[in-house]
């Protein structure tokens, strides 16, 4: 995977700035910067955006800008150049040629510096009304029935709850406790399950882990039960094999040996076991990840009615078509070369079953979700594709500058979310 950073808060940010230094005996330095207005958002479909540009010796400067404007897909839209002077020690805001947006969506706006020569480049990513995003359904026929019966071979698995208590300091706010279940294909999975000291029924956060992330306890709440829970080949569960970048396509050649397959099932697993606790609330059941874990929160809510408050956070499966006509990862290329009698439209026809746009409808409880608006991981069109389809309510939040990570004091605020929610009261 060339963008290997489906790996949670250690992933890439989209620089929107840079420094050109110039030949050494000029000693010359320049800065630029680009500038969207309105956090990048633009409800009347009107670009405004700035190149700030910064000369910090005392010559004039002359350079080229070259504006680029694409759909989120690479089909450009406006490409304008224009020369600018830039005078000794002063500020210059170069503002990108009128734009208006024909439709809704996400964009790029490229910036080509060329200076002394050489050239430099920048973007940012620009959006309008998210909420009209659309996409097709690449739904099989037998969608709902392919469902069906995995969740009842799931039920057919004897889970064998297992609990074992971990020692820890008695300061810490909850009771520790490893538990391991069965799931499908002879699979152990495991998690962490953080119970509040004094006895009591909790509100409860299930959480999902991140693509090859290892969630581990958190003692965070003396008032809620926390289940930091990993499927298999992810923290203290079992392998389906060597874990890796790419052991995200094992099985992509039929639908019914897919990796997410059993990824699936593994979280409808976790919250049979929450269910079997006479210390949960069973009305008040929270589900949390980020990444793929974004993902799996919504699939499991879609698929496990017991959810109650869904929260995700730049997820990804989603709009798979969409999502290689932005994106490319060279791990496609290699189980096509390995499998010669098959194409694109089989990848496509296998990851349809597993696409979370798929589900969407079948959501009745609250989601919020956040994206990074400059995230080309989990492009946020793709997020919206899902997000779109649900019905019930929900909330979104964009974060101008992020990319794929979600930042400590964002995933403090969706918990406050789940929190408030429960009507809880926040923690001290």
């Amino acid at each position: 995977m060339k963008k290997k950073l489906l790996i949670l808060l250690i992933l890439s940010f989209t620089a929107v700035n840079f420094t050109v230094f110039a030949q050494e005996e000029t000693n010359s330095k320049l800065s630029i910067q680009l500038v969207p207005h309105n956090e990048g958002m633009f409800p009347d479909r009107l670009l405004q955006i700035h190149a700030q540009i910064e000369n910090e010796i005392s010559e004039n400067i002359d350079l080229k800008i070259h504006w680029v404007i694409t759909d989120d897909e690479g089909t450009p839209l406006k490409s304008l150049q224009f020369p600018y002077k830039v005078k000794g020690d002063s500020l210059l805001s170069a503002y990108c040629p009128i734009y208006r947006f024909k439709k809704d969506g996400f964009f790029r706006v490229t910036a080509t510096f060329t200076y002394l020569g050489e050239k430099h480049e920048l973007y940012t990513v620009v959006g309008t009304h998210p909420e009209n995003i659309s996409s097709p359904l690449r739904k099989p026929k037998d969608f709902d029935k392919f469902w069906e019966d995995n969740l009842k071979e799931l039920a057919a698995v004897a889970p064998h709850y297992k609990l074992k208590k971990v020692k820890r300091d008695k300061s810490t706010k909850t009771n520790l406790f490893e538990v391991e279940m069965q799931s499908t294909d002879g699979i152990t999975v495991r998690g962490w399950l953080e119970v509040p000291k004094k006895k009591g029924v909790y509100p409860t956060i299930l959480e999902v882990p991140g693509y090859t992330v290892s969630l581990e306890p958190q003692d965070k709440y003396d008032d809620m039960i926390v289940f930091s829970f990993n499927v298999r080949d992810h923290g203290n569960s079992d392998n389906t094999g060597p874990r890796h970048y790419k052991m995200w396509n094992r099985g992509l050649e039929d639908q019914n040996k897919f990796y997410y397959k059993g990824i699936y099932l593994d979280c409808i697993r976790a919250m049979d076991f929450l269910m079997t606790r006479n210390d949960v609330d069973k009305s008040r059941i929270a589900i949390a990840g980020a990444s793929q874990g974004g993902g799996l929160a919504m699939i499991t809510t879609a698929l496990d009615s017991r959810i109650s408050f869904c929260v995700a956070g730049i997820p990804f499966l989603t709009d798979w078509e969409r999502y290689f006509t932005i994106s490319h990862w060279e791990e496609i290329d290699e189980f096509l070369a390995a499998h010669p009698s098959k194409n694109w439209n089989d990848v496509l026809d296998v990851l349809s079953y597993f696409d979370s746009k798929n589900l969407m409808h079948k959501i009745k409880v609250p989601v919020s979700m956040s994206i990074g608006l400059q995230d080309d991981v989990c492009p946020p069109a793709t997020s919206f594709s899902a997000y779109n389809r649900i019905t019930s309510t929900k909330n979104y939040f964009i974060d101008q500058t992020q990319g794929h990570w979600i930042t400590d004091e964002k995933w403090d605020s969706q918990f406050e979310e789940i929190r408030a929610y429960f009507k809880m009261n926040k923690v001290k």
